[in-house]
């Protein structure tokens, strides 16, 4: 049997003392909190059906002394643009954190466990004196910090900014209003967690919060257990219509970004990480409590499997094997959970159905079939939320998926969200291109970044008239700074034309600027009359490891784009579709996204499903607005 100690005495630390010490793990279990039993910051957590089911496989008389004490609901509810959405079939349970500590607290005692209070122990120096010690001691952990390296650790702040309140306004099930207001948008996660008080979490961007002036309410509130009461008396303002008169309440409540952990690895020697001190994920997927909990699962399993005569870094290490895939799962999802808080605003004039479906499916926990299943009637209406914004045309929408709406790149009207590149010798690119049009493209684009004749021009204005009987626009593209094809396009005519940036990765800053000049008088001086899009090549980096991209595009727009066309060769299309909805919310330009591995519009199977419904859900959501490249007939590869 295990002497184990403790550091931090959250929801994760106290929950593993009471299983160590219930399954006779450890003979001795010693839990080191720095603050009082009584202390606690917060105001609700909240736990998904599955993870109360895990609860209660791991402790069934916790479990049942946790639902006593909680609040249960199935929906939410996202109130926007004058209207409160409805969606059902989650399953929630909320419980006070001041509840839920009290209850564990008296968990792990009654099992056994000795809890120390107000004792600020320090994990490194309690190795020496225990089989094993546990880091629970949260986000910013003494602990992993003084052993960074050993852990690999990569915290990283994200660009949003946040503060929990609490207020006695009646919601019903968890609820998020968003506001827009003279500094800018805000929005709230409001919930129930029992007693009649409810957790009243309020987000913005960085922006609007200085905007706003709450920079410096935030600097006069920084010390520990301050509350920032501009900010408190400003939301109350803001959200009057959603509190109902109600007053918020504050429990050290103070503006701060959230903290993206993640670390190489767990354990150091006798020593482990365990909860937010391991790995966090943000709190709109409602995550850092339950993975602790969860974390205690785990670990407390794998120490219980340890053989007699194995070192408890087998254990450790096992543990970390069991619980890393979830976490990393649950911070796949959270991640974009959290970007899509931190730009919300500056989504803010979209339909509010069409807004709600981009709130649904900014995560990939649920695909669009299962979206269909939970809420038929929420998914039907945003779809036909775009295809009325769609231009008005008689063309149907073959299959009903979202390529089939017509499509405005300034002034040219396309028929469908289907845009080919044809890329070959100029008499058989010409062929190509009206074998296309006949096939039912809406934009065909004659790649001349080859060299191409300058006595060609007469066959393509041949071309250009003929595909136009079939509907189908067709233009050209360009390489940057190729003025003679520029020249030869302009002769031509052509309705549209790309130009396709360069890729600067390997120039020095100074290069960078000049090209990036250059490129935008480029832009900046061809025919007026033609829509230009700009070309861009995806990164390989994600979507907010850097602003390179988006640089670039909001560079193109000040040049006269009109829409931007993203060419993602050799990247994942989860991973384009990242880059492609954060270009289009930073410019608010239409974006092509280059799709050439094959997908399917009809009767769809294998790899072309899981890409004919994303396409179809980031077209109706808005992160795209048209797709390069043809799909396959009716299979996938």
């Amino acid at each position: 049997m295990l002497d184990a100690a403790v550091v931090g005495g959250g929801p994760g630390g106290l929950f593993l003392a009471r299983l160590l010490m219930l399954r006779g793990t450890a003979r001795q279990v010693t839990v080191h909190e720095r603050n009082a039993p009584d202390a606690t910051f917060g105001f609700g957590v909240v736990f998904s059906d599955r993870t109360m089911s895990a609860f209660e496989r791991a402790d069934p008389d916790t479990h049942r002394r946790i639902v006593e004490a909680s609040v249960a609901w199935t929906d939410m509810e996202l109130r926007y643009g004058g209207r409160s959405l409805r969606y059902g079939g989650y399953g929630f349970t909320a419980i006070a954190r001041k509840t839920l500590l009290a209850i564990l607290q008296e968990q792990a005692a009654e099992a056994g466990a000795e809890l120390h209070f107000e004792d600020p122990a320090d994990a490194l120096e309690l190795t020496s004196a225990h089989d094993v010690v546990v880091a629970a001691d949260g986000v910013n952990s003494a602990t992993r910090n003084a052993l960074a390296d050993r852990f690999g650790t990569l915290a990283r702040p994200g660009a949003g900014k946040y503060v929990w309140f609490g207020t006695r306004a009646p919601f019903e099930v968890v609820t998020f209003p968003f506001v827009q207001t003279a500094f800018g948008a805000f929005a709230a996660h409001a919930y129930p967690y029992g007693e009649g008080l409810h957790t009243f979490i309020v987000e913005t961007d960085e922006t609007t919060w200085r905007a706003a002036g709450l920079e410096t309410s935030t600097d006069r509130s920084a010390a520990p257990g301050v509350s920032d009461t501009y900010a408190q008396e400003l939301m109350e303002q803001v959200f009057a219509e959603q509190l109902q008169g109600h007053p918020l309440l504050v429990n050290n409540s103070k503006w701060a970004n959230f903290l993206h952990v993640s670390n190489r690895s767990w354990s150091h020697r006798n020593l482990v990480l365990l909860g937010d001190a391991a790995h966090t994920a943000h709190f709109s997927v409602g995550s850092g409590t339950k993975m602790a909990m969860e974390d205690a699962i785990g670990l407390a399993a794998e120490l219980a499997s340890r053989g007699a005569q194995e070192p408890v870094e087998g254990a450790l290490h096992r543990y970390e094997a069991r619980r890393r895939p979830e976490t990393e799962r649950t911070q796949r999802w959270a991640l974009p959970s959290m970007r899509w808080w931190e730009t919300f605003g500056s989504r803010m004039d979209r339909d509010p159905d069409r807004f709600g479906f981009h709130f649904l499916t900014r995560t990939s926990a649920i695909g669009l079939a299962g979206l269909r299943r939970r809420h038929p009637e929420r998914i039907a209406a945003a779809e036909e939320a775009y295809a009325h914004e769609a231009p008005r045309t008689a063309a149907p929408v073959p299959g009903g998926h979202a390529l089939g709406a017509p499509l405005r790149l300034g002034g040219t009207l396309l028929r469908n969200r289907l845009v080919v590149v044809a890329a070959d010798r100029a008499e058989r690119q010409i062929r190509a291109c009206e074998a296309y049009s006949v096939a039912g493209s809406s934009l065909v684009l004659a790649d001349w970044r080859r060299p191409v004749g300058a006595g060609e021009s007469d066959a393509w204005r041949a071309a250009l008239e003929r595909v136009s009987f079939d509907g189908t626009v067709l233009g050209v593209v360009l390489r940057a700074l190729d003025t003679a094809a520029a020249d030869r396009a302009e002769a031509v005519g052509f309705p549209v034309v790309e130009v396709v940036l360069d890729d600067i990765g390997h120039y020095s800053e100074a290069e960078t600027a000049e090209h990036e000049l250059l490129e935008r008088k480029f832009l900046g001086s061809l025919p007026s009359g033609a829509a230009l899009i700009a070309g861009l090549g995806c990164p390989e980096t994600g979507a907010y490891e850097n602003d390179c991209l988006v640089e670039r595009a909001l560079g193109a727009a000040e040049a006269g784009a009109c829409a931007l066309h993203l060419r993602a060769p050799g990247t994942g299309l989860a991973h384009a579709l990242e880059h492609a909805d954060r270009i289009r919310t930073a410019t608010g330009l239409p974006v092509v996204l280059a799709c050439t591995d094959g997908w399917a519009l009809e009767t769809p199977a294998g790899r072309a499903e899981q890409r004919h419904a994303l396409l179809h859900t980031a077209l109706v959501a808005g992160r795209i607005d048209a797709v390069s490249g043809w799909p396959l007939a009716g299979s996938g590869r």
